[in-house]
C-alpha cells in the first residue's frame, strides 16, 4: 500500500524527512482519526475521495494539495477511482530538525502555516489560487530529486520543501505574518531528546530523564518542545505508542492487554482511553476493521 521513496535521518538516527506514495483501494474506509508527530504536506496524484480534517471535510480530486500540523487529526474516506486510475497520494512528512538550523531560526516565519494560523486557514489549498500550479510542480520536483538521488539532492530536496512552505505562507493568507515561528537555537538538544524518546517510549519514561538527555532543565525543555513541535512531550510519546499499538493490533493476534504493555502502557484502561482519544475508535474496533480491509 505504501511505497517509500526516501528517508533522511539526523546524526542520532532520528527520521527527519520521508517521502512516499500510498495507494489504498477504492472503498468507504473506517472513520479512524489519524495523527502523527511530523508536519505533513501531500499531493493527490490520482483518484477522488473525501478528506475529513480538523478544519472540515474536503472533497478532493487529482492535483489537490493538503497540509497538516503535528497532532492534527485527518483521515480519508469514500475513495473513488478516477478515469480508470487508482487512488494515489504523494506524502511528505518532516520533523522540525529538517527545517531549522543554527543559522536560520529567525527566518522561518513560513512555519506559521503549521504553528500560528489565521481564521482563513484551510487544510486544502484553494484550487483557484494562481500559485497552486507552481507548488504542485515543486512536489513533482521533490519526488524526482529523491528518486534520482543526484549529487547534493538532499540539500536541494530541503530547499524545494522550504519553497513550498514559503509559497503557502506568502500567497494563501493561512498564517500569521508576524510574531514567533517556533524556531529555536536548541534544535540539537531537542534531537537528543527525540532520540531518547524513540529508544524508550515503550518503557517507563519520565520528563526528568528526557530533559537530562537534552542537557536542559525540565521547564526549559517542555517550553522548547511545545513551541517547536506544536504539541506537548506526552502528546508525542502517546502518538508513538499508539502507532506501535496499531501495528501490533493489525499484525498479530495478541490480546489487548499484551498489546498495551508492549506499547508502553501500564494498564489496559489507560491504553483504551488514549487509543480512542487519538484514533477515535477502540482497539477492538480498529482490529476488526483492519482484518476486514486486509
Amino acid at each position: 500500500m505504501k511505497r517509500f521513496i526516501d528517508t533522511f535521518t539526523d546524526n542520532y538516527g532520528n527520521p527527519i524527512f520521508k517521502i512516499y506514495t500510498s495507494a489504498p483501494p477504492a472503498m468507504k474506509r473506517q472513520k479512524r482519526m489519524h495523527r502523527h508527530t511530523e508536519f505533513e504536506i501531500s499531493l493527490i496524484l490520482s483518484g477522488k475521495g473525501v478528506y475529513s480534517t480538523t478544519s472540515g471535510e474536503y472533497s478532493f480530486e487529482k492535483g489537490d494539495i493538503f497540509l497538516f500540523s503535528t497532532n492534527e487529526y485527518h483521515y480519508i474516506t469514500d475513495i473513488e477511482y478516477d478515469e480508470q486510475e487508482c487512488f494515489r497520494i504523494l506524502n511528505i512528512q518532516f520533523a522540525p530538525a529538517f527545517i531549522y538550523t543554527s543559522d536560520n531560526p529567525k527566518d522561518t516565519l513560513f512555519m506559521n502555516i503549521f504553528l500560528h494560523r489565521t481564521a482563513e486557514f484551510h487544510n486544502m489549498l484553494t484550487r483557484d489560487n494562481p500559485h497552486t500550479d507552481a507548488i504542485r510542480q515543486l512536489f513533482y520536483d521533490i519526488r524526482q530529486e529523491c528518486e534520482e538521488k543526484r549529487s547534493c539532492y538532499r540539500t536541494e530536496t530541503r530547499n524545494k520543501v522550504i519553497s513550498v512552505l514559503i509559497s503557502i505562507f506568502r500567497y494563501y493568507r493561512y498564517a500569521e505574518s508576524d510574531g514567533t515561528s517556533g524556531a529555536t537555537y536548541n534544535i540539537e538538544s531537542l534531537q537528543k531528546a527525540i532520540a531518547y524518546i524513540n529508544e524508550n517510549y515503550c518503557h517507563d519514561i519520565s520528563l526528568d530523564a528526557i530533559a537530562e538527555a537534552a542537557f536542559l532543565s525540565k521547564f526549559r525543555f517542555m517550553h522548547l518542545f511545545k513551541s517547536t513541535y506544536n504539541m506537548t512531550v506526552w502528546d508525542y510519546i502517546n502518538i508513538k505508542r499508539i502507532d506501535k499499538a496499531l501495528a501490533l493490533l493489525a499484525g498479530s493476534s495478541e490480546n489487548i492487554l499484551t498489546v498495551a504493555a508492549k506499547s508502553g502502557f501500564n494498564n489496559s484502561a489507560n491504553f483504551n482511553r488514549i487509543f480512542k482519544k487519538i484514533t477515535g475508535v477502540t482497539p477492538r474496533e480498529y482490529r476488526r476493521s483492519a482484518k476486514v480491509q486486509s
